[in-house]
């Protein structure tokens, strides 16, 4: 095995992410975690218990629910949430909301 040379100062974590993460994987990464914060702003508490995050992709929102029911329940606040999303992130960056039943 090769050995590893010493540093020769310690690296900050955000220098090693940087090396690790490619730009465009830190913006995806930054756009999940705003999506997180308007999901957790605009959500009633009731409801996200019984759904969550499942991926983000072209420009549409998956998410999962427990059943049916909260699944329309969330329906209602599609609207809200997808304007909310709008001013947060910038016009089109989510257009659309999906949604799935599963058992999480």
């Amino acid at each position: 095995m090769a050995k590893r040379s010493s540093l020769s100062r310690p690296v900050a974590v955000k220098e090693v992410l940087q090396e690790l993460l490619k730009p465009g994987d830190r913006e995806a990464l930054e756009l999940r975690q705003r999506i997180r914060q308007v999901w957790e702003e605009t959500v009633p508490a009731a409801l996200k218990e019984q759904a969550r995050l499942v991926d983000l992709r072209r420009r549409e929102l998956w998410v999962e629910v427990r059943d049916h029911v909260w699944g329309q329940e969330l329906q209602f606040l599609r609207a809200v949430l997808l304007e909310n999303l709008d001013r947060a992130l910038g016009p089109g960056k989510v257009r659309e909301l999906r949604l799935k039943v599963g058992d999480f």
